[in-house]
């Protein structure tokens, strides 16, 4: 199982106690210090304050309206979000990355935040001695 990372634990608990959403822009930085790597009208794209041990990229594509599931997303936020996932891609070049949402209920999956997201997480070259980076995508039934 993948456990909590640095403070991430602290932030969780606090979010908790203050009842709101944390992927709210209003609310946003008032946890996340990273900065923003895009921002539209739509989306904002930043690096993910805890990153998947391992991983050498982690960004987070948050909706800026507030939305719990992909089936939510309008065809104009699903071509925004398009956009902006090919605009990092070619930035920094990448030839292999894995991409998910979390979407629904967190209870099943696995998420901290019942706010839409999603994950772009680059590692290394896998090599003889890697290890897989590991994330919770759910739970077994």
């Amino acid at each position: 199982m993948v456990m909590p990372r640095g403070g991430y634990t602290a932030v969780l608990d606090a979010i908790i106690a203050g009842g709101f959403c944390p992927f709210c822009e209003e609310h946003l930085f008032k946890h996340h210090k990273n900065p923003v790597e895009e921002i539209t009208d739509l989306w904002i794209v930043t690096r993910n304050a805890w990153p998947y041990p391992g991983s050498t990229h982690h960004f987070l594509f948050i909706p800026r309206e507030h939305v719990e599931t992909v089936e939510s997303l309008t065809d104009e936020q699903w071509l925004g979000f398009h956009r902006l996932y090919r605009t990092l891609v070619n930035r920094y070049s990448f030839v292999g990355a894995t991409h998910f949402f979390r979407s629904g209920k967190t209870a099943i999956t696995g998420a901290s935040v019942n706010h839409l997201h999603a994950h772009l997480v680059v590692g290394g070259m896998r090599t003889e001695n890697s290890a897989p980076i590991k994330a919770i995508i759910g739970f077994s039934a």
